[in-house]
């Protein structure tokens, strides 16, 4: 049922419609909040970059703080990608956020691999933003 709104909404196109989508996902109508990821999706699918990057960033950010980095990473990647084919400017804190977490993913494969000194290297811009890593 959301797919199916999200869709008319970025094909119609009106700000009321979008902004009554957006209250009803942030659950301002029924109090009943609705997943974050629906909201990413709307805010892609209308092509508002800016916000759509805030709701990724703040979504990797609470899946970080459950440790599942895998799924933050491949919000980040996903969200990269959007961008990228839509030949639009990269977001600072989004390149960051990533930059990040794909050091933390290369590390562990590299550990897995031997590469012991690669991993190190990489894990040292981890170390900097430890506080990111519960």
């Amino acid at each position: 049922m959301i797919p199916d709104m999200i869709e008319m909404v970025s094909k119609v196109k009106m700000d009321a419609l979008t902004h009554e989508l957006v209250d009803y996902l942030l659950g301002e109508t029924d109090n009943i909040p609705k997943e974050p990821q629906w909201t990413f999706k709307l805010y892609r699918a209308i092509g508002n970059v800016s916000q759509a990057v805030k709701v990724a960033v703040n979504i990797a950010q609470k899946e970080q703080e459950f440790g599942n980095y895998k799924y933050a990473h491949e919000i980040m990647l996903d969200t990269y990608k959007d961008i990228r084919a839509g030949n639009q400017r990269l977001p600072y804190e989004l390149l960051q956020r990533l930059i990040l977490l794909h050091s933390y993913a290369l590390a562990k494969k590299k550990v897995k691999m031997g590469d012991h000194l690669g991993a190190a290297r990489l894990l040292s811009r981890v170390c900097e933003n430890i506080s990111q890593f519960p």
